[in-house]
Order: C-alpha cells, then sequence, then structure tokens
C-alpha cells in the first residue's frame, strides 16, 4: 500500500493525501501486510483518474504505480533477500514464486505459473481484482530490477480471457 500511496505523488500531494483516505476509512490490516481489497481498488482509481486529468491513460497510470510498487518491494530489505535467491536460482525460479507472492498479500484470486520454453514463461491471473495493468507493471519492475535486466531483455503479453478483465495470462520472454 505504501508504494501505491508513492506512485500517487507523480500527481501532486493532494492525489496521495486523497489516496491515502481510503486507508484511513478502510485501512486496517486484514492479516500480515493485507488490506481491505477496497481501499487498494479505490486508491487506484484516485491514482487512474488524476492521471487522466493529466492526459495519461488510466491503464497506463495502473502500470506505472505497479511498477513503483514491483520496484520498491525489490529494493526492500525482503525484496532483496527474495531477490538474491532468486537470481541465483535462475528466471523460472523467481517466476515461479511470484504466485506464493500473491498469494501473501491478497485474499482474492487464483495465481499459477508454468514454463513454456526455458527462455519464456506464463503467469495466470484468475479473478484477480486489481487486473492486468497494476499487475503486470509489478511483475515487470520486480523481475527487471532484481534481475538487473535492460528492456530489450524481458518482452511481455497481456491475454485477457474474461469480460472484466480479472482473469488473464502474462506471457515473459527473456
Amino acid at each position: 500500500m505504501e508504494s501505491v500511496l508513492a506512485s500517487a505523488g507523480v500527481y501532486g500531494p493532494e492525489v496521495v493525501e486523497q489516496a491515502h483516505r481510503h486507508i484511513a476509512e478502510d485501512g486496517q490490516l486484514l492479516e500480515n501486510y493485507r488490506y481491505p481489497v477496497k481501499a487498494m481498488l479505490e486508491m487506484l482509481d484516485v491514482i487512474g483518474q488524476a492521471a487522466q486529468a493529466r492526459g495519461v491513460s488510466y491503464g497506463e497510470a495502473l502500470f506505472q504505480s505497479g511498477w513503483t510498487a514491483g520496484s520498491s518491494y525489490v529494493r526492500s530489505s525482503v525484496g532483496r533477500v527474495r531477490a538474491m535467491v532468486s537470481t541465483l536460482s535462475g528466471m523460472h525460479r523467481a517466476l515461479e514464486g511470484i504466485p506464493n507472492a500473491a498469494a501473501q498479500a491478497v485474499n482474492f484470486g487464483e495465481h499459477s505459473y508454468r514454463r513454456v520454453t526455458p527462455g519464456s514463461g506464463e503467469l495466470r491471473f484468475i479473478q484477480d481484482l486489481i487486473g492486468p495493468a497494476w499487475n503486470t507493471g509489478m511483475v515487470l519492475a520486480s523481475v527487471k530490477t532484481a534481475f538487473a535486466l535492460e528492456q530489450d531483455q524481458l518482452k511481455y503479453e497481456i491475454s485477457v480471457t474474461d469480460e472484466d478483465a480479472s482473469s488473464f495470462l502474462v506471457r515473459l520472454d527473456w
């Protein structure tokens, strides 16, 4: 949640304050580091609307918010340790850990990973209320940061598999 607030800062302190109010209203921790999904969705909506008011697409704003969350996580003390272990184990092992990390952070949706080729894999999100833009930004930033990859070293494709975009695939090629 803190990284979502940090990403709101791009649009000014008033947007951070507006987003922060949603934690104050709904934001009691459910367990560990889980916040109610309602607060997260409302915060992301504040960011998306602020972006649109400045000529940035809603989806791009959510992607950037996810990017901020992913890179912030890898730079945190826990994230640095996980990144170190992941990079020693290889890309597939790192990506296999994402569904577990999602299960720790949210209490909705199903998440899985499968190897497609030695240099590609696919993350599956089923009924993930946060959606493809934020999740893809988070995954790409955390992987690129952990593995110190350049822009062209990790390619991705998103395939939405239902009408409300809560189920989708993120294919990664490296």
